[in-house]
């Protein structure tokens, strides 16, 4: 091995280790100590803040602050990590975990250019502030059983008022449509489920550890890749664009035609709701079916 290639060595190996004695870095080159001496000092020469500790257990080392630079991010990598931090304080609220990684951080900082948050998530989800607190508190348990890999207990309440008592296995968080939804294993029904954090009445950590599997195909309520066709009126462009991409948008003289392919046909019905009578289900058969079902429900309502 070259000089060269062993001294970058010993430093990886620096950067890697809290201590390495001479004895052992001059087994594992195949050189004498002195040589390792000699490496040590072109590594000092070179910039590198070598550490000598004293004692049987003594050696080499790197000053602590000095790999903490190394081997984390510059300014801007970490202003992004904080940004990420930040988006996610605000979605799930804040924890001690997260507010300790801030710190952290923002303590790697060289010198005050720090830049403000330039991102904020005020209101994530469809729901009143009341609600979403709610929703909140539970997002914290399932994200405290998620990293740990922990059962929940929960109380689920159905689209027909059904209430049941499930043990589930957590895999994923999810946010859809102005909606949180959790992808676990559900005991009860031996497979896997998507459940809608409103709907979960009750939550329980059970602290029992699981063994997750690999999933290979996420069902996502609906296993087929469905074309949508929908058929507005010509005044409703404007809020079109909060839903649809513009490629997807036929503006014709009389009306509009929105074409667009999605799995889920579940969270296709709200949307149409916010437009009121300005909207008509084209294709597929089944979700105009549905609207029109919605809309004579409406229509008893006030009968």
């Amino acid at each position: 091995m070259k000089k060269i290639e062993r001294i970058l060595s010993v430093i990886v190996l620096l950067l890697e280790n809290e201590i390495l004695s001479t004895a052992k870095l001059a087994e594992r080159f195949n050189v004498s100590k002195r040589t390792i001496f000699r490496d040590i000092e072109t590594i000092e020469n070179a910039g590198f803040p070598i550490i000598s500790v004293p004692g049987s257990k003594g050696g080499f080392s790197l000053l602590p602050s000095f790999k903490l630079r190394t081997l984390t991010y510059n300014n801007k990598e970490k202003q992004d990590i904080l940004t990420a931090i930040n988006v996610k304080d605000e979605l799930l609220g804040i924890t001690n975990q997260q507010s300790t990684i801030k710190e952290k951080i923002s303590l790697m900082y060289e010198g005050n250019d720090s830049q403000p948050n330039q991102f904020s998530v005020k209101s994530p989800t469809v729901h009143r502030p009341e609600i979403e607190k709610s929703i909140q508190q539970k997002l914290g348990t399932i994200e405290s059983s998620l990293r740990n890999n922990e059962k929940l207990g929960i109380v689920y309440v159905d689209s027909y008022g059904n209430f049941t008592k499930r043990t589930v296995h957590p895999y994923e968080l999810s946010l859809l449509n102005g909606s949180w939804y959790l992808f676990a294993f559900c005991e009860t029904r031996e497979d896997f489920r998507y459940f809608k954090i409103t709907r979960i009445r009750q939550i329980e950590n059970l602290k029992t550890v699981f063994k997750k599997t690999i999933v290979t195909n996420k069902k996502w309520l609906q296993s087929e890749n469905m074309i949508v066709q929908l058929k507005f009126k010509r005044e409703s462009l404007g809020m079109l664009y909060d839903y649809y991409l513009e490629e997807e948008i036929e503006v014709q003289e009389n009306h509009i035609i929105v074409s667009f392919h999605s799995l889920n046909l579940f969270t296709i019905l709200p949307q149409l709701l916010v437009f009121g009578n300005d909207v008509q289900v084209i294709h597929p058969p089944m979700l105009r079916k549905q609207h029109k079902l919605i809309i004579e429900n409406l229509a008893k309502t006030y009968k």
